[in-house]
């Protein structure tokens, strides 16, 4: 009887059990809450959702990220704060403009993302935000998690990323070892059987495994964030099933700055723009003088739906440069 072997055997074992009261333990404490119904009568149409722009993929998917940050520059510019000029393709840039409107009822992350274009008169790419200035992006980013938190719509927020770390290091840590148990039991049990090593390694690559798997959970939405999150899914179907005849000529202009950039945050901003768009033309075939601006974006006129691709364009632009630039985003 080799002793090394049933020592590496009974620690498997061992490590397993721990391993899995772990595992139960944190499922029980992330456990999920069943999402309310919400009755559709709560949410009128043509209003925007109450969530921000900003927000909504963290509602959606528990996490906010480096295009949820453009979002809400993007949410700035429609509410007047900057302007938006696409540069030359090859630039693969944009030139953002801080507008005289007084920075008044911003959030923390809004706050600070003016907080460049406000000291540059003629404005600054998006390609220098990221390049010189990616303490902003990183500060707001870490702001736009914080107000998440603050929301209350998870168990377990963003704030737990430091807990998702550690799971994910011990697990890897235990399947390490499990592995180096595994190569010690095949050369100690060389001359007699290294199968009790041999199960040990394996049930302890295995609780390295189930420890590695916590890091993978998302937060758990809460009773307040399941009614939210109801809301939202709501407005979504309304966003979704807008007709041209729904849009009232007297309307459609704050019908597509309220809506444009929730729109794109769900990625429904084709179709709500092409039904704004047809809305339009069928009111001028009317003989009516419909037209809506959209000042934020420093383009040649086009149609809403060549600016909705605009608008996708800058969070494309944004993520390669961010890429690009090693932007610290920690968010998984």
């Amino acid at each position: 009887m080799n002793t090394v072997e049933w020592v590496i055997g009974f620690a498997g074992v061992a490590v397993a059990v721990i391993a899995v009261v772990i595992w139960f333990g944190v499922r029980q404490r992330r456990r999920t809450v069943i999402e309310p119904e919400v009755n559709p009568g709560l949410i009128q149409a043509e209003t925007a959702s109450e969530i921000s722009p900003a927000l909504v993929g963290a509602l959606l998917d528990g996490k906010a990220d480096l295009r949820d940050l453009m979002l809400a520059f993007l949410d700035l510019a429609v509410r007047g704060f900057v302007t938006l000029k696409p540069l030359a393709k090859d630039e693969g840039s944009w030139l953002i403009k801080r507008t005289s409107k007084p920075a008044r009822k911003l959030t923390g992350f809004e706050t600070t993302l003016l907080e460049i274009p406000s000291t540059v008169r003629d404005g600054i790419t998006l390609a220098s935000l990221f390049d010189d200035t990616p303490e902003v992006l990183e500060k707001g980013l870490a702001q736009l998690r914080s107000a998440v938190v603050r929301a209350g719509w998870f168990t377990d927020n963003m704030q737990a990323q430091q807990h998702r770390s550690v799971w994910a290091a011990s697990g890897g840590l235990v399947m390490l070892v499990g592995l180096a148990a595994a190569g010690t039991s095949f050369v100690a049990g060389f001359s007699t059987s290294p199968w009790p090593g041999l199960v040990g390694s394996a049930l302890i690559v295995g609780s390295g495994v189930l420890l590695l798997s916590l890091a993978r959970l998302r937060p758990t939405i809460t009773e307040h964030g399941g009614r939210m999150r109801g809301k939202l899914g709501i407005y979504r179907d309304w966003l979704a099933s807008l007709e041209p005849h729904d849009i009232a000529p007297d309307k459609a202009t704050d019908l597509f700055a309220n809506n444009i950039v929730t729109a794109v945050a769900l990625g429904l901003d084709a179709p709500f723009a092409a039904a704004v768009d047809t809305a339009m033309v069928r009111h001028r075939s009317w003989g009516g003088q419909l037209r809506i601006e959209a000042p934020w974006l420093d383009t040649p006129p086009a149609s809403l739906a060549d600016r909705a691709k605009l608008a996708n364009r800058l969070l494309e632009d944004a993520t390669r440069l961010g890429d690009r630039a090693g932007f610290a985003d920690t968010s998984d």
